[in-house]
């Protein structure tokens, strides 16, 4: 499994219910039921316009293979913000909703 965090700071003020709406659509029209996507956090500071994405991949091929070059540039127009992108092997899931540990 791979872990990517996506970090990224905006100028563009958004309000909770601006940026509650822009993810929620995100979450239910592209990423619910997605291949090889096993679950997906988004993190959001109103204040300092820092956002934070969780994604737990089946794997880093996987997740390199979402995020290409058009997906930049679309990630870059709906939030005026570069995504930084970090790859990390997930060693061990917890879920303690099922009281699963998952191993990588």
């Amino acid at each position: 499994m791979a872990t990517v965090l996506i970090k990224y700071k905006t100028d563009v003020k958004f309000t909770h219910e601006q940026v509650l709406k822009i993810m929620e659509q995100s979450a239910n029209e592209t990423f619910r039921g997605m291949p090889h996507l096993l679950s997906k956090q988004f993190c959001f500071d109103i204040e300092t316009g820092e956002g934070l994405s969780v994604y737990l991949w089946e794997s880093r091929a996987h997740a390199e293979a979402y995020s290409t070059p058009e997906w930049k540039v679309y990630f870059e127009k709906k939030f005026g913000a570069v995504p930084h992108l970090e790859y990390y092997e997930t060693l061990i899931t917890l879920d303690n909703r099922t009281d699963d540990i998952l191993y990588g």
